[in-house]
C-alpha cells in the first residue's frame, strides 16, 4: 500500500477556478449595473476572492488519498472526517483530464465512477495527481480483472487482442458544428437569460433598432437574420472545436479509450462489459449530408453539465460518414457484429392514431379566438408542430431483431432519427399495453428498458400490431 498523500499543489488552482466560477453570476450583475469599479464593487469582489481562497486552502489541506492493491481510499475533512473506499472491481469508468497548464508538470485530474454511484457526479475526484498514479491504478485494476476473468474461451482471447482506433479531423469538426441544431436553442436561452438583467434603456434602444430594421424592408431583416445565424455558427464552431479537438477513440483489449479536448484534454476508459447499448443519431441536415453521430449508453460514467444536472451524451463517434459507420463500429466493437439494420416499419398505416388527440387543438383554438386571436394562432401553431412530430414518428418507427441476442429499435426524438441497439441480457424490463379501443383492432404499445446512468432509457414503439408485440416479447424472453 502506498503512503497517504495530499493532491498535487495544482489542485489549488482547480479549487480556485471552481470557486470563482460559482460566483460568476455576481460578477455579471456588477458589470451590468456599472458597479464593478465602485467602492461597493471592489469590496464585494475582495470579499468573494478572500472567501474562495479560504475555501480552496481548506479543501487542499483537508483532503488526501491512498492507493493499495485492493482499493482506492479517499480521506476528507478535519473535524468531521470521511473515508471513501473504492474497490477496483466496482469501478465503472476512469476519466482523465489534463488542462494545458497541467502538462508541463505531468499532472492530471482523475474522476473515478462506479455503477452504484451518482450518475451525474464522480464518486472519486482526484483533482491533481501525478500521471504515475493512473498507471498504478490501471495496473492494480487490470490485475483484478485478470484474477476474476479466468474463465475465457479461445474466441474471447482472440477478441481481447484486438486494437482499433478512429480520429475526427478538423474538417469533420467544422461540419459537426455547422450542423448542430442545439446551438440555436442555446442562443435563444442565452438571450432570454441575459434579457432579465439588461437595463431597460438598452432594451428600449434594441427594440427601436429592431422596428427601424423592420420598416427598412425584408432585405434588412434577412441581413440581420443572416448575421445572427453566422454568429450562432461561430459560437458552435468555437465550442465544438474546444470540446472535440483531436478526438480519438481507441480499442485496446477489452477497453475503449476516448480522448478529446483543446485546453482541457479529457480521457475516458470504458470497459466493454459496462456498455448497455448504443444509439445512432441523425438530424435532418446530417441525413442530407450522409453523416451520423454515435452515442454510448452506460450504466454509469456520464457526467452532468454544470449545476443543471443535465447528463451529457457520451459520443464514441461524434461525426462519421454513413459509408464508414458500420465498418468502423465493427472494428471498435467486433463482439457486437454490427451490420446495417433492415428496419421493419410498423406504423405506416396508423397515422390517425398518432394524430387524433392533437386535432383537439382545433376546437381549443376556436374557443381561444373569442378571447384573443393571438392565443388561437399559438394553439394552431402548436398543433401543427405536434402533428409534424407525430407524423415523423409514425413514418419512421420500427425495429429489427438482428440476432437471438440483439435488437435495433428505430424512433424519432423531435426531428432526429434514432436507432438504438441493445443486447438482450442488458434489457432490464419489457412492458406491453393496449386499451379497450385498440384491443379489438389488435393494436398496442411496447417498451423495453435499458439502464443509462441512474436513469432508465426507454425503447418505445407505439400503435403497433400484436404480432410485432409478440415478436419483441419472445425476443426478450429468449424464445425468438
Amino acid at each position: 500500500m502506498s503512503e497517504r498523500k495530499r493532491f498535487h499543489p495544482l489542485a489549488l488552482m482547480i479549487y480556485l477556478f471552481n470557486g470563482m466560477k460559482s460566483w460568476i453570476f455576481v460578477f455579471f450583475l456588477l458589470i451590468v449595473n456599472g458597479e464593478l469599479m465602485s467602492a461597493f464593487g471592489i469590496i464585494a469582489l475582495s470579499a468573494i476572492v478572500l472567501l474562495v481562497l479560504i475555501q480552496a486552502l481548506w479543501k487542499y489541506f483537508s483532503q488526501s488519498y491512498q492507493i493499495s492493491s485492493e482499493k482506492i481510499v479517499l480521506y476528507r475533512g478535519v473535524f468531521q472526517k470521511k473515508e471513501t473506499d473504492i474497490p477496483y472491481e466496482r469501478i465503472q469508468t476512469i476519466k482523465q483530464r489534463q488542462w494545458f497548464f497541467f502538462k508541463p508538470f505531468d499532472t492530471i485530474q482523475l474522476l473515478i465512477e462506479t455503477a452504484g454511484g451518482d450518475s451525474t457526479k464522480a464518486e472519486a475526484s482526484m483533482p491533481a495527481v501525478n500521471i504515475g498514479v493512473l498507471d498504478m491504478i490501471e495496473n492494480y485494476r487490470q490485475g483484478e480483472q485478470q484474477a476474476s476473468g479466468s474463465q475465457t474461451t479461445d474466441l474471447d482471447m482472440e477478441k481481447a487482442s484486438d486494437s482499433a482506433d478512429y480520429r475526427v479531423t478538423n474538417s469533420q469538426i467544422v461540419l459537426f458544428s455547422v450542423t448542430d441544431l442545439s446551438i440555436i436553442a442555446t442562443l435563444i436561452a442565452i438571450i432570454v437569460f441575459v434579457s432579465e438583467f439588461i437595463p431597460e434603456n438598452w432594451i428600449t434602444a434594441a427594440t427601436s433598432m429592431a422596428e427601424s430594421i423592420w420598416r427598412a424592408g425584408w432585405l434588412a431583416s434577412l441581413f440581420v437574420l443572416l448575421v445572427t445565424l453566422i454568429i450562432a455558427m461561430g459560437l458552435s464552431l468555437i465550442k465544438t472545436f474546444i470540446q472535440y479537438y483531436d478526438f480519438q477513440v481507441t480499442r485496446t483489449n477489452k477497453t475503449l479509450t476516448i480522448e478529446s479536448g483543446l485546453f482541457e484534454r479529457k480521457t475516458q476508459k470504458i470497459p466493454l462489459e459496462k456498455i448497455q447499448g448504443l444509439k445512432i443519431r441523425q438530424q435532418p441536415i446530417r441525413k442530407i449530408l450522409g453523416i451520423s453521430t454515435v452515442e454510448l449508453l452506460l450504466a454509469g460514467g456520464q457526467e452532468s453539465e454544470g449545476e443543471s444536472g443535465v447528463v451529457k451524451k457520451l459520443y464514441i463517434l461524434p461525426i462519421i460518414s454513413d459509408n464508414q459507420l458500420y465498418s468502423v463500429l465493427a472494428q471498435l466493437l467486433p463482439e457486437w457484429n454490427f451490420k446495417r439494420p433492415e428496419i421493419s416499419y410498423v406504423s405506416h398505416k396508423k397515422l390517425w392514431y398518432f394524430w387524433r388527440w392533437k386535432l383537439l387543438f382545433i376546437p381549443l383554438a376556436v374557443g381561444l379566438a373569442f378571447l384573443n386571436h393571438w392565443f388561437a394562432v399559438a394553439a394552431l401553431v402548436m398543433m401543427l408542430v405536434l402533428l409534424l412530430l407525430s407524423g415523423l414518428n409514425c413514418q419512421n418507427q420500427g425495429y429489427q431483431i438482428q440476432s437471438a441476442h440483439r435488437v435495433c429499435i428505430q424512433s424519432m426524438e423531435w426531428f432526429t432519427k434514432v436507432q438504438t441497439f441493445a443486447e438482450r441480457q442488458k434489457i432490464q424490463a419489457f412492458s406491453e399495453e393496449t386499451s379497450k379501443w385498440l384491443f379489438p383492432k389488435q393494436i398496442g404499445h411496447t417498451s423495453m428498458y435499458l439502464k443509462a446512468g441512474l436513469a432508465i432509457e426507454v425503447m418505445e414503439l407505439r400503435f403497433i400490431d400484436f404480432t410485432d408485440v409478440k415478436q419483441l416479447k419472445d425476443f426478450y424472453q429468449n424464445n425468438y
